[in-house]
């Protein structure tokens, strides 16, 4: 038998040119914060890697650092292009609640117009599949409130602690067993939505020009319930349990700085040999302008231990510092080289830095309650990893106390061990590439994609 070679009809696959490329076109949109640039433009960069196209939005003062990664910049406009520095500096009121009523009214709710617009504005000249934005990017309610068939997919990446209230805890209230407790919850609760409530009204009357529907929720639960997915970027296990949590919402794990690049150690880098205990103090890049919080009562009442100190300052003005011999300080030390050789950190308790230790192992001694750090600290206490002073200007007679109970105390060692296998479960780039996939599943410009992978060299 004569076998006939069967000639298929089939042409050969087009080899397409760089011009009929198609790409996703994924927005990101970060509020001008580093807290918030920093894992937002991780996750540009990432979306990137795998093939997509990415445009990063945030303010025009991060620019630089946008476009050296690589990715194209659109630079927000209006109330929303400020410089982070002018919100540290807002301290006219003395009231701290009144103080974050006026932040938030200020740099959130009064940004949504500018915010949204430029995000129109990119949609109509080239369309996105897809936008991802920081858990304060308000300025995309307008088309989360708006009907789903006209607006792209929306993924929100929580870059601070959940804010989502809930009927088993409080924002700082763990859960609670007994009446007493729940009767607590339910009072902070009610508290904190009657004092923040002039943020939501203020919101619901800037999105009535667009003509969409007032928020069905509590403003900041709007968050965790209208977009497609949320991605909260730490632990399950550093986050206070909620029964009734959204379907929406996914622990995803850290999303660490990238590993530093070069970095000339200082003089005194190797004093860090494990011969002594190494306590970094922080305060991290925004909430850094009064030393007095953290950095100097640390400085004074750890001067006599047995200790080395290395404070992080995260400016360069520390010529006000009175700095005894066990400390050194630095205006800037990438974290990935430092945490690794820390025993204790403390810290006014910025998100990054607090996920990046606890990733570590580290045990932390925290005391912050501007911004959202009252609600960072008070998880760090109810994990047993950290103490929480519960103070915003802590004490030298306070953080010596409690970096010598950490130090001689197991127990706080053995619950940041527990915490970072537990962290060590995560990876947050493939939940992001997952929650994308999902995002974009019959997405044309996704499938020219495989396409290209598969057929041009």
């Amino acid at each position: 038998m004569v076998r006939v070679k069967q000639i298929s009809n089939r042409r050969p696959p087009k080899r397409l040119l760089p011009s009929e490329i198609l790409l996703s076109h994924i927005l990101v949109c970060a509020v001008p914060n580093p807290g918030h640039v920093g894992p937002m433009l991780a996750v540009a960069v990432h979306l990137k890697s795998i093939g997509h196209h990415v445009t990063f939005n945030t303010s025009e003062h991060f620019r630089g650092k946008v476009e050296s990664a690589g990715i194209p910049f659109a630079p927000m406009a209006g109330k929303a292009n400020y410089d982070y520095r002018s919100f540290s500096s807002s301290q006219e009121h003395s009231n701290l609640a009144d103080q974050k009523l006026h932040q938030l009214q200020t740099f959130f709710a009064d940004t949504i117009s500018d915010q949204h617009e430029v995000i129109q504005r990119i949609h109509s000249n080239t369309p996105l599949d897809l936008i991802v934005v920081d858990t304060a990017f308000f300025g995309i309610y307008p088309m989360l409130l708006g009907p789903k068939s006209e607006r792209p997919p929306v993924i929100v990446c929580g870059v601070n602690p959940m804010f989502l209230s809930s009927q088993d805890c409080g924002y700082t209230l763990p859960p609670a067993d007994t009446q007493e407790g729940q009767e607590e919850i339910k009072r902070e609760r009610q508290k904190i939505q009657s004092t923040f409530r002039p943020v939501h009204d203020r919101m619901d009357s800037i999105m009535q020009r667009y003509g969409v529907p007032p928020m069905p929720y509590f403003f900041i639960d709007c968050l965790y319930h209208l977009p497609d997915i949320f991605l909260q970027f730490t632990a399950e296990s550093f986050e206070f349990p909620r029964s009734d949590m959204s379907d929406t919402v996914r622990f995803a794990g850290p999303m660490l700085p990238q590993k530093s690049g070069e970095f000339k150690e200082p003089a005194w880098w190797n004093e860090l040999d494990g011969s002594k205990s190494v306590v970094l103090v922080t305060q991290g890049t925004l909430a850094n302008h009064d030393f007095s919080e953290v950095i100097q009562p640390a400085l004074s009442g750890l001067a006599d231990e047995d200790v080395l100190v290395v404070v992080a300052a995260g400016r360069a003005d520390t010529e006000t510092l009175i700095v005894p011999e066990n400390a050194r300080v630095a205006s800037f030390i990438p974290f990935d080289r430092l945490l690794p050789k820390v025993d204790v950190m403390v810290t006014n308790g910025g998100y990054g830095a607090v996920n990046h230790a606890f990733s570590l192992g580290v045990p932390i001694v925290v005391a912050g309650e501007t911004e959202e750090k009252d609600i960072i600290a008070a998880r760090i206490g109810w994990t047993g990893a950290g103490i929480d002073l519960k103070a915003r200007y802590a004490t030298p007679e306070q953080i010596r106390g409690a970096v010598r109970t950490i130090l001689t105390n197991r127990q706080y060692r053995d619950e940041a061990e527990r915490l970072r296998k537990s962290f060590a479960r995560y990876n947050v780039l493939d939940e992001l590439t997952q929650a994308v996939d999902e995002m974009l599943p019959q997405n044309e410009r996704v499938k020219s994609i495989t396409y290209l992978e598969s057929h041009i060299a």
